[in-house]
């Protein structure tokens, strides 16, 4: 029986306490899967604190002991800077190492090499002047649009929130999408890039940007009006820029309620527009929607950016 089964068999018979030390036992002899399990808790505070400098050396471990999953995870933190100076370079040589047996691997490479560069010179069409609204007209290449929704079908689940009263997750009352974030755990080296280009383009600091959110809008399904800014928040959402990543759908229109404006975006354009007036509070003016999808299916990504830099552990 593998160290990871008997843990889980420990913890659902209530033997939490030995099921970790099972797994830390494992870890200390160099068990790939245990090293992998021990760096995920490390890195999410689980069974102990929080310590990047512990989740790197159990993840270099697990990934000198052959997991193919420890050292993607590597790279992904290497190169966003989790835990370490952001160094794409070094990201990259562990990915190569990884590409001849990791089709995942080989296939970040490719697309990194056909990536645009973050030149920070993007022309937009102005749609409003103020609040300011704007379009990037194919921001992003196809094959980045591709990827991004090849790598966040898997973990997409229905859009839901906690409900107060009983702690459980229910679904979401604006909208009805499927969603996921690319966390510090998962933003690997294309979704990296695609973060320092968005942050070149709108002028901010890479690190303000909360985790890129894709979202998947079935037929029927919408996201009813709303503001991005958070009641109350210290540390705002000052812009949103929304990045639509296919063209193969009908209705699903981007509409600004309050502006008049309405956005069909193609495969690879960027909209960006600020929630907050000059002042810094939220502004109604920006409340917008995304109207029901009528045929086919529309794949969004969105990127908050926050006034000012964001720890997504908070």
């Amino acid at each position: 029986m593998s160290v990871m089964k008997r843990a889980q068999e420990l913890a659902r018979s209530g033997k939490q306490r030995e099921a970790v030390e099972a797994v830390e036992q494992a870890a200390s002899a160099g068990d790939p899967d245990a090293l992998l399990a021990l760096a995920n808790w490390r890195l999410f505070g689980l069974y102990g604190p929080r310590d990047l400098a512990a989740v790197h050396e159990l993840l270099e471990k697990g990934s000198q002991a052959g997991s193919i999953e420890a050292a993607r995870m590597w790279a992904n933190l290497i190169g966003n800077g989790t835990g370490c100076p952001s160094d794409p370079d070094r990201a990259q040589q562990v990915l190569r190492g990884l590409a001849p047996h990791d089709p995942q691997s080989e296939r970040q490479l490719r697309v990194l090499g056909e990536m645009k560069p973050e030149t920070g010179s993007e022309t937009a069409e102005v749609l409003n002047e103020a609040p300011p609204v704007r379009i990037f007209r194919g921001f992003l290449l196809p094959s980045e649009c591709r990827y991004l929704r090849t790598a966040a079908e898997p973990a997409l689940r229905p859009s839901s929130v906690i409900d107060p009263r009983t702690g459980r997750q229910v679904p979401h009352p604006v909208r009805n999408s499927a969603g996921m974030n690319f966390g510090p755990a998962d933003e690997d080296l294309v979704i990296h890039a695609i973060n320092r280009r968005i942050a070149a383009a709108t002028g901010t600091d890479v690190a303000s940007g909360e985790p890129l959110h894709i979202l998947r809008y079935s037929p029927g399904q919408q996201y009813k009006p709303h503001v991005d800014a958070l009641p109350g928040a210290d540390n705002q959402r000052e812009s949103t820029m929304l990045l639509y990543l296919n063209s193969e759908y009908a209705g699903g229109e981007t509409v600004f309620t309050e502006l008049g404006i309405t956005v069909r975006g193609n495969e690879g354009d960027a909209l960006l527009f600020r929630n907050t007036t000059l002042d810094g509070r939220g502004d109604d003016r920006t409340r917008h929607a995304g109207l029901p999808v009528l045929a086919g299916v529309k794949w969004l990504a969105s990127r908050w950016i926050r006034q000012r830099p964001y720890s997504p552990w908070v």
